[in-house]
């Protein structure tokens, strides 16, 4: 077992898995310690974080708390993987753990940077625009509603009362009408365009910058993390792996447009949804007055 004078990112993710492993299996910590044969001071020094377990160790409180198939899978993947400067995080973050640890990282930073190339940022998403995300996916009505409470949850580091700094680069393809649902587009711009005067939202053509969305959190031991979400994992980098995108984010910087012509791009996308969307009920008005006729809605 080795000792660490401040947790890093690898070992906060491990203790924040095996915690809620504990929590999930009602077990205290001084129970799980008498299971064990583990002083229950050990087990929190772990789930905190400020000292690593073993895989034997890691094992058996999985053990313990009777984990099996998937999940414990990934809690011993990461423990595996804890000696390397990158990690990844099975599953997309509707799977709790994934979005826990995902969420984890955003309290524990001094300040976040986001780059959004095709999606508007998690941290911004209404709730309508969350449901056409991970909808197509997710057909159990109860897990999603959970997804999406979770992700609005997020945005306390926005606007909560300890809110930390955010630059938020949203490419111009984001802001196209790919679900095929003008009106719940139509309400996310428009969100976007009200917390546009509290939070810094900068639009960026998405063909200046060709990497894929990430997100950078500066720790508040002054350590970078940087998450990069996959469809179905989450790769987490630090240190010399991490680094290079400190240059993307200064060519965001310089490919974005500036705060005013950011709000009016946006403001236009909001007149553009507000005209599909106008054009829609009246096409749907047209045909409804056709089928009230016994015309065929679609000649």
């Amino acid at each position: 077992m080795r000792d660490s004078e401040i947790p890093g990112p690898p070992e906060r993710v491990l203790g924040t898995a095996l915690r809620n492993a504990r929590i999930e299996a009602s077990f205290g910590l001084r129970e799980l310690g008498r299971w064990l044969g583990v002083d229950a001071a050990l087990l929190s020094s772990w789930e905190l974080g400020e000292r690593v377990p073993t895989l034997e160790d890691v094992a058996g409180v999985l053990g313990a708390l009777g984990v099996v198939g998937e999940k414990k899978a990934r809690i011993m993947a990461l423990a595996r993987e804890l000696a390397g400067a990158s990690w990844i995080m099975p599953g997309s973050q509707a799977d709790t753990a994934h979005s826990a640890i995902v969420a984890g990282h955003e309290r524990n930073a001094e300040s976040v940077t986001v780059w959004a190339p095709l999606r508007i940022p998690d941290l911004l998403q209404i709730p309508d625009y969350v449901r056409l995300v991970f909808g197509p996916s997710l057909w159990d009505q109860e897990v999603l509603e959970r997804v999406v409470g979770n992700r609005l949850s997020r945005n306390r580091i926005l606007f909560g009362t300890e809110a930390v700094e955010a630059r938020l680069f949203i490419g111009t393809e984001a802001l196209r009408n790919d679900f095929g649902d003008a009106d719940v587009m139509l309400r996310q711009v428009r969100y976007l365009v009200e917390v546009s005067q509290r939070v810094k939202i900068r639009i960026v053509p998405s063909q200046t910058v060709t990497e894929g969305a990430f997100s950078c959190y500066r720790q508040r031991d002054e350590t970078d993390v940087v998450y990069c979400p996959h469809h179905r994992a989450g790769v987490f980098l630090t240190g010399r792996q991490a680094a290079p995108y400190a240059g993307t984010i200064e060519r965001l910087a310089e490919a974005a447009l500036s705060a005013e012509d950011s709000l009016h791009r946006l403001s236009a996308a909001v007149a553009g949804f507000a005209e599909e969307v106008k054009a829609q009920r009246l096409a749907n008005e047209a045909g409804l007055t056709k089928l009230l006729a016994g015309e065929d809605p679609a000649g």
